[in-house]
């Protein structure tokens, strides 16, 4: 079972790292503004270059999101590069896969209390996983897998891109140098070192909500195509405030804020060069520790685009 779960994650370990995910139940938060909320394309002005654009993405194959509004497909034709928040290759595929999988001899039935692992082994069923087959995984690995739909699952497993992956593979095509704002060993670890009963928790969180999976994935992708990010980042909130004692306040940090204030540095040389296209997922754009945010702090005009 061990080589056999090696063999099917890579068709599905770029996915299934997006925590786009029910984290519980998703308490009501105040319909409250948040900054840079509308927009999903950005022009950068500053640096004493030509302008940037930073464009937010939703990471899911959804043949509705590939279908580029003009000003983006504008701003990406002719940009000087593209960059995005990684470029995995093949090995990196593979070693996300390994990543996910158990190799100390313990089995997640060991890991986790008798009704969490009859709860995963009931979602997995549906995700056409036995038993035998989930016990090899790390508890955070099976909360990625049940935090997104089966159908989302399927399309990546049969070939189809997600947004990210989409424009990347175009800007090789149009000869357009790529950059990465992460490595693919940085995003393993986000998961990969969390302490394991937090794992535990965000493992019995996307139990919980798995049945509500299809419902929110649509919510959020209405929201994105309606440029709405502020709608998503609520969502974000919500899910979050979902989750108990201190581990609302570490995903917040560890998956977005502190992701940002490492991206805003390390796009910096690009938005040096100028003319450069950026493209994140669009809940780092908006909010006070928000990617644009942290661009005006540092004396950049931020103006939307579309």
């Amino acid at each position: 079972m061990r080589c056999d779960a090696i063999r099917w994650l890579p068709r599905v370990a770029a996915i299934a790292f997006v925590l786009l995910a029910v984290l519980g139940t998703r308490p009501a938060l105040p319909d409250t503004a948040i900054v840079h909320g509308q927009g999903l394309l950005w022009r950068i002005d500053g640096a004493g270059s030509a302008p940037s654009h930073l464009f937010g993405t939703m990471h899911i194959t959804d043949a509705r999101v590939r279908d580029l509004a003009a000003p983006v497909r504008e701003a990406f034709e002719n940009a000087a590069s593209a960059t995005f928040e990684v470029i995995l290759t093949d090995a990196d595929r593979a070693k996300m896969a390994r990543a996910m999988v158990l190799s100390d001899g313990r089995t997640l039935d060991t890991i986790v209390d008798s009704d969490l692992f009859e709860g995963a082994a009931a979602t997995g069923l549906r995700y056409g996983l036995p038993a035998g087959t989930l016990k090899v995984f790390k508890p955070w690995a099976l909360a990625t897998v049940f935090s997104v739909p089966r159908a989302e699952l399927a399309r990546g497993a049969a070939g189809d891109l997600p947004l990210d992956q989409w424009l990347q593979d175009e800007a090789t095509r149009r000869g357009t140098p790529v950059h990465a704002l992460e490595s693919a060993d940085e995003q393993i670890a986000l998961f990969n070192d969390l302490p394991e009963p937090d794992q535990i928790q965000l493992l019995a969180a996307a139990v919980r909500g798995n049945d509500q999976i299809d419902a929110v994935f649509e919510e959020m992708t209405r929201s994105y195509l309606a440029r709405d990010v502020g709608a998503i980042y609520r969502m974000m909130l919500a899910q979050a405030a979902g989750l108990n004692g201190g581990l609302a306040e570490m995903f917040l940090l560890r998956f977005n804020e502190s992701r940002n204030r490492i991206m805003v540095e390390r796009m910096g040389e690009r938005l040096r060069e100028g003319g450069a296209f950026i493209a994140v997922g669009a809940l780092h754009l908006p909010g006070e520790t928000g990617l644009l945010r942290l661009l005006e702090e540092r004396g950049y005009t931020v103006t939307r685009a579309y």
